[in-house]
């Protein structure tokens, strides 16, 4: 491909826009609310945001927020204010407790007062940051127990995310998943008492079936970036458009969606990518590659994919609409797990030439993970962070050199 002459597509796509804007409002609007003495919520990513979307009730994502400061340079100012307040180092998950801590330095006009915010057991770091912020705030918080990095007791079966959509609970325990439902049911009863208002009839199987819709419509999209002749969307774009999970289950959700699925088809259509210059593909473990245009620039090495790419898949649940909310609970408990078949699995489908995975072990020598990848045939290439210094690009250039020129 490297020497043909075709058109590509630099600028970001309209949908990529679109969403942004959309948050920035979203923010602007809920403070208002707030304002107003409405409530407004914050949890972790994936721990229950659905419940309080089918009750009505604003909620951000304690992540969504910290890459947003990421996005915008602020690293080093969150890290002197948490410092300055007595928490030493550089914590990544600490950063939106920092803001609160300097509305002046936070996005876009910072956030409203919180009503509740829900940590969970995931880490003891995220556990204490969302303690403290709620302390600070002077607002409810609630802990909320066997979130998605708890893994079953029982090992799951090969290639499990092909049977996730329909058999999600024969890869589950029976009684800790009954627990799980139990605590958001008590998360249902603190946010009914919260705001006066009640989860009744069909509410949450209604955004249930509109979590459905939205991931079909992102499956469509994905699947379409991955059979192009060239990669029709950029790595950048791709992970954009994720910000639209944080309206996940209500109309607006499918409707960025489905413009993003619209665009990314008639880019296909048209027959242009989203690089100039796409002679090796590859998949990338985490976001988008901060060394992404340099080694674009000298080997026309460009990032299709990313351990994101599969997310559409996760989040589909089949569900009884008498008790959506068993599914639910089992997909907060059961959504991401990395591994070499998951790399295989969206490497393979996506065409890559190579697999560019953050794996700071490697260090000790190859890793279980990387033998298997190369097993199959993909080409693994170990990077000790996922920063962009003369280190790492020494490590990726070295390795397209000698395993893919």
């Amino acid at each position: 491909m490297g020497g043909m002459s075709l058109p590509a597509v630099m600028e970001r796509m309209r949908a990529v826009d679109a969403v942004r804007a959309i948050q920035r409002q979203w923010v602007k609007d809920t403070r208002e609310s707030v304002a107003q003495g409405g409530p407004f919520a914050i949890c972790n990513g994936d721990e229950c945001e659905e419940l309080f979307i089918a009750l009505g009730v604003p909620v951000l994502a304690i992540n969504y927020w910290n890459y947003l400061i990421l996005a915008q340079g602020k690293r080093e100012r969150m890290t002197e204010l948490l410092n300055e307040a007595g928490y030493p180092g550089d914590h990544f998950f600490g950063f939106a407790l920092a803001a609160s801590l300097s509305p002046a330095d936070a996005p876009w006009g910072g956030l409203p007062h919180p009503t509740l915010i829900c940590a969970s057991t995931r880490s003891d770091m995220e556990t204490r940051v969302c303690e403290l912020w709620a302390e600070r705030e002077g607002c409810d918080s609630l802990v909320m127990d066997f979130s998605f990095p708890a893994p079953p007791f029982e090992p799951l079966p090969q290639q499990w995310w092909v049977r996730l959509r329909e058999d999600w609970e024969t890869m589950l325990d029976a009684d800790r998943l009954d627990y799980r439902v139990a605590v958001e049911r008590d998360l249902i009863g603190r946010i009914e008492a919260m705001t006066g208002r009640s989860l009744a009839g069909g509410a949450l199987a209604e955004t249930m079936a509109r979590i459905n819709t939205q991931m079909a419509l992102w499956a469509e999209a994905q699947q379409l970036i991955a059979q192009a002749p060239r990669c029709p969307v950029h790595i950048r774009d791709q992970i954009s458009m994720y910000q639209a999970m944080w309206h996940r289950g209500t109309q607006r959700g499918i409707d960025l969606i489905r413009d993003y699925r619209d665009e990314t088809a008639a880019r296909v259509v048209d027959g242009v990518g989203a690089y100039a210059d796409e002679r090796f593909r590859l998949y990338y473990s985490v976001q988008v590659p901060p060394w992404h245009a340099e080694i674009e620039e000298r080997y026309g090495a460009v990032a299709v994919c990313c351990s994101y790419s599969n997310v559409p898949d996760l989040y589909w649940r089949k569900f009884d609409p008498a008790d959506p909310l068993r599914a639910l609970a089992a997909r907060h408990m059961m959504l991401f797990s990395w591994g070499p078949e998951r790399i295989i699995d969206i490497a393979r489908r996506h065409r890559c030439d190579a697999a560019i995975v953050v794996e700071p072990s490697m260090a000790n020598g190859p890793s279980e993970q990387s033998r298997a990848v190369e097993a199959a045939g993909i080409p693994y290439c170990a990077i000790p962070r996922p920063t962009d210094d003369e280190e790492v690009r020494g490590i990726i250039a070295r390795f397209i050199e000698t395993r893919l020129c």
